[in-house]
């Protein structure tokens, strides 16, 4: 998969499509709409796009009408792109970067869903407050230059052997209990919204950060459910794999037990869910890195994405 896109600096250009847009859209194609959809949302105008009817859009999971809530809260100024990656086989196009609500940066993630060259489904994962989520600095979201390089070949695996692995990340993630359900590189690391993540409470330090060493110390155990799984694109020249998810942590018990048995306060004073997407970087049969954006939704709130 040759059409990955990753920019450091910002960028902003004008994509006019064509009056007839081809019914076959490529990688190439469905990469310059979704950077046409960050346009045609700065500028407020919809009409501009190509839909697909009926046509399917949700902020943060709530499902809305096309021109609706970001569309007219967004602001003047252009998306800077992060990263962008398509996906020819199943039609989706994730775009990651930093998006404006009224002029004010956040961290976003766009997935398309391209049929017949027009768009089918527009998701949007918008996060645009510091709390209670991890929060960087939107302005310099960039993914680490180590997620796009192609692979070795003998590192590349089937594109359903990814998705098992990923999946199989989430899955050690869920009730983290100190077991390793994935192999993880020695040096793997996860971000979310800029900043790296060794916990599901904040201020939990530990004294080693890799993924391995947090998981064996089971430091993800409030995590109670990682449903609604969805892994829409693969690419498997880079270990790629976007991992769509909602996270639900509870907030029955002030404490949780580590997987030494020690308790540790649970500062929360409330339940909360996060929907998560993330790209997640396999190298042969280890994770290797997860990169993402992360929002909080009202606990155990349904995905209308099934």
């Amino acid at each position: 998969m040759r059409a990955l896109r990753s920019l450091i600096l910002a960028t902003s250009f004008v994509f006019a499509l064509p009056a007839a847009v081809a019914a076959q859209c490529d990688e190439d194609c469905m990469l310059r709409l979704a950077d046409a959809t960050v346009e045609a949302v700065a500028g407020r105008d919809f009409r501009r796009l190509p839909w697909a009817d009926p046509v399917r859009f949700t902020e943060n999971n709530v499902p809305l009408m096309i021109g609706d809530a970001w569309w007219g809260s967004t602001g003047d100024t252009v998306g800077r792109k992060a990263l962008s990656l398509a996906d020819a086989e199943t039609g989706n196009v994730v775009w990651f970067g930093t998006i404006w609500d009224h002029d004010v940066p956040a961290f976003g993630a766009i997935r398309l869903k391209v049929t017949d060259g027009k768009i089918a489904e527009f998701e949007l994962i918008a996060a645009r407050t510091p709390w209670p989520i991890p929060f960087g600095d939107p302005k310099n979201f960039a993914f680490s230059p180590s997620m796009t390089t192609e692979l070795a070949p003998k590192d590349r695996r089937s594109r359903e052997r990814l998705i098992d692995l990923a999946d199989s990340y989430l899955a050690t993630k869920q009730r983290n209990n100190g077991a390793l359900l994935a192999n993880f590189a020695p040096g793997c690391v996860m971000l979310e919204n800029g900043v790296q993540i060794t916990s599901a409470e904040a201020d939990i330090q530990p004294r080693s950060t890799d993924c391995a060493s947090v998981f064996r110390a089971g430091l993800f155990a409030p995590v109670e459910r990682i449903r609604d799984r969805r892994f829409p694109l693969v690419d498997v020249e880079r270990g790629l794999v976007l991992a769509i998810s909602v996270q639900d942590l509870p907030a029955r018990e002030k404490t949780f037990t580590a997987a030494d048995g020690k308790k540790i306060a649970v500062k929360r004073d409330y339940p909360m869910s996060r929907l998560v997407a993330e790209l997640v970087r396999i190298e042969g049969d280890r994770v290797v890195r997860s990169e993402g954006v992360v929002a909080s939704l009202p606990y155990r709130m349904p995905t209308p994405w099934k």
